[in-house]
């Protein structure tokens, strides 16, 4: 071997453990850097014409383990996911109180069903009967804010959604950019191992908001996709969009579409992406907002619906001592022309300040009949007019009855007051309510929806919709997917039958659309899509000059459910008026002008009210809680049992979640991360390595001085 050569094996033994001892110094620098993958030196030997000419660095490679890496992004992702639920979780934990700390609804029930009971001893006493009236607005109190506090945070979470979606598309860019840069490093012959760390760290802030998976190519390219195999990085790039709610209660989807790496321009059409969402913390986002906020909002739009109706049935059923001078019910979105589809008796009496009756007129929708004091008699005809203006013919001087935009009252001349009962034995009913309560004539509650929703209407009753409204809707799934968009279109001439086709028409069987016997609408899905939900998008349908829309009417959709419980309040006249709260119940049977019809001091309808307590009342399926029989108190008790069942769920997933995170980084960070002794050792040997070939050199200028010098 001639000195030159062996020169050149020298100056390559110092080149290459330079390069191999700049490699240890990085890491060791690097040693808590976020993201940095170790570097390891592969050497080779040179071959010259078939001989070896010394060593080169062949490569500096990163080290990582690519099923850790997966398996750090996919922990990531689920952790990310079940964190954001219980972070919103206990924020509502927060709002809703504990059952037993007097401010949680349970309580605020038995707050109510305690006052009616203490009130009974004296009900004409303003104390008790103030007493009865702060119970009924702590409990409405409490059922509207939590209401309106659960629709903040759901808005918040809406918010939240579009922010995400926007770190989704800064990151989707970067991904993308430094795939670039890598590939072109890689094409020049350089590994391009420093753009790769900054990848790594984009895709794992990626796996905290959607779920991944990641492939490297030959290239340097990292292939990004959804858990379902969606693109999101490639050649080309993926980007969603988003629009909030901004208020709304239908929320939207967020919408994927592809773009060309090289152009930036779009590729595809957009499409729904929630449905491939499976993980990271914008799943964890749709799945609190849609889901468990949502599920929360209907059970508690129920449990307002079911203490409203049986609140307001018992308080339309007494009388309150003296009667009220006048009676006004709510909008029931009737309209005069409407067909009565009342069955049954009831009377509507006038008696003076004392409770001695005045008058009576006597009501049988069976044969269409009214009778004056059990006297003259005369036809109620067939339509809510027709019978509005025999009420107030027979009322005579004694009253006036009119009906206006929906609303009927009643009211009583001079200092008299009005009485409203049923038959005790042939009770009159539409839609399975009495004739006051279908009315609203005594309400005790309300709320932004009308919580009667057995209409009374047949399928060949006139819509009485203009012509020209649209009903808009989603069937939207518990991923977030939307099953089915579907539309109706208002015509001149619409039955409410026409109308229930029509909505069947256009769900295409996704969804069957009926008018029970009662005129209540049902909205079954079909089996395919039994946890699926109606969301009311838009409705501009109206029925009259009562702004009633059809999806209002009837209580369609999850929006209605859950606006049962939107200021959910007592009635304006019991609030200013707590003497007006009806704590009796009259004595109609058999009376004749100048009977006692309601007494001092009578508090039957008190014990009435107090037995709610225990009544039992038919539960629909919503959110988490089944069909069910049970008290209201109870139901209120499902409903946190359910919020605490969620929360127990999200907090252990979070943990265990986060615990398969944590072993899969430390996993990950023994093949992938710095050891420090490790590289001191590597150091060392580097070093040894180096200061050989300086050796070899010193040798060969050695014999080259020794050669000169030879005479």
């Amino acid at each position: 071997m001639s000195l030159n050569a062996i020169l050149g094996n020298g100056l390559s033994a110092l080149q290459a453990n330079q390069s191999a001892l700049r490699v240890v110094s990085n890491n060791v620098a690097n040693l808590n850097t976020d993201g940095y993958a170790r570097r390891t030196v592969s050497m080779s030997a040179v071959s010259i014409s078939g001989q070896l000419g010394g060593v080169q660095i062949s490569d500096v490679s990163r080290v990582v383990d690519k099923y850790l890496q997966q398996e750090a992004l996919s922990a990531s992702s689920a952790a990310s996911r079940y964190q954001t639920q219980s972070t919103v979780l206990s924020q509502i934990n927060g709002l809703l109180g504990k059952p037993g700390d007097g401010t949680s609804l349970t309580s605020r029930l038995s707050d109510l069903f305690a006052s009616f009971g203490a009130a009974s001893l004296a009900p004409t006493q303003s104390a008790n009967q103030q007493g009865v009236l702060n119970s009924l607005q702590s409990l409405a109190s409490t059922i509207s804010t939590l209401s309106s506090s659960l629709s903040t945070v759901q808005q918040q979470v809406d918010q939240q959604v579009s922010t995400s979606v926007g770190q989704v598309n800064t990151l989707l860019k970067q991904i993308a950019s430094y795939n670039k840069l890598i590939q072109a490093e890689v094409a020049q012959g350089t590994s391009g191992s420093g753009i790769a760390d900054q990848r790594d760290l984009a895709i794992k802030q990626l796996s905290q908001l959607v779920d991944i998976k990641v492939s490297e190519q030959a290239n340097g390219q990292m292939v990004v996709s959804t858990a379902d195999g969606l693109n999101l990085v490639s050649d080309n790039y993926a980007q969603l969009s988003y629009t909030a709610a901004n208020g709304a209660t239908a929320f939207n989807s967020i919408q994927y579409q592809e773009y060309n790496g090289q152009t930036g321009q779009a590729i595809s059409s957009t499409v729904a992406f929630d449905q491939h969402l499976t993980g990271g913390s914008l799943k964890g986002l749709i799945e609190t907002r849609d889901g468990t906020i949502g599920d929360l909002k209907q059970e508690l739009g129920a449990l307002a619906q079911k203490t409203a109706l049986a609140l307001n049935a018992q308080h339309n059923a007494n009388t309150s001592f003296p009667p009220p001078a006048m009676l006004t019910g709510r909008n029931t979105g009737l309209m005069g022309t409407d067909a009565l589809n009342f069955t049954g008796r009831t009377t509507v009496a006038i008696a003076d300040a004392n409770g001695n009756l005045v008058s009576r007129v006597d009501v049988d929708f069976d044969t269409g009949t009214y009778t004056i004091d059990g006297g003259s008699s005369g036809s109620i005809g067939s339509t809510v007019d027709s019978l509005v203006n025999a009420i107030n013919t027979a009322l005579g001087s004694n009253g006036t009855a009119s009906f206006t935009d929906g609303k009927l009252s009643l009211a009583a001349s001079g200092s008299n007051g009005v009485v409203v009962q049923d038959d005790a034995s042939n009770p009159a009913s539409r839609g399975g309510a009495g004739f006051s309560q279908f009315f609203g004539l005594n309400d005790l509650v309300q709320s932004d929806v009308p919580t009667l929703t057995s209409t009374g209407f047949k399928s060949t009753d006139d819509s009485g919709l203009a012509a020209g409204g649209t009903m808009s809707f989603t069937l939207k799934g518990p991923n977030g997917e939307v099953a089915r968009t579907a539309s109706v279109s208002v015509v001149a001439g619409m039955t409410m039958g026409d109308v229930v086709t029509a909505l069947n028409t256009s769900f295409g069987g996704s969804m069957t659309f009926s008018l029970d016997a009662s005129g209540a609408l049902k909205a079954t899905p079909a089996n395919s899509y039994s946890n699926y939900s109606l969301n009311v998008t838009s409705d501009t349908t109206a029925r009259g000059a009562t702004d009633m829309t059809f999806t209002t009417l009837f209580g369609l959709g999850v929006q209605s459910t859950s606006g049962f419980a939107s200021n959910f309040a007592v009635r304006d006249a019991i609030a200013s008026a707590p003497d007006q709260l009806a704590f009796g119940i009259a004595s109609l049977s058999g009376a004749v002008a100048g009977d006692a019809i309601v007494n001092h001091g009578d508090a039957s309808g008190l014990l009435a009210l107090q037995q709610i307590a225990s009544n039992r009342e038919t539960f629909s399926k919503v959110g988490a809680l089944g069909a069910q029989v049970s008290t209201l108190g109870d139901y209120a008790g499902g409903l946190y049992q359910d919020v605490a069942t969620r929360t127990q769920n999200a907090d252990a997933n979070a943990t265990a979640q986060s615990d398969r995170q944590s072993e899969a980084e430390d996993r990950a960070a023994q093949t992938s991360g710095v050891n420090l002794d490790e590289e001191l050792s590597n150091m060392m040997i580097y070093q040894q390595a180096y200061a050989a070939g300086a050796r070899i050199l010193q040798v060969v200028q050695q014999l080259y001085d020794t050669l000169l010098n030879i005479q």
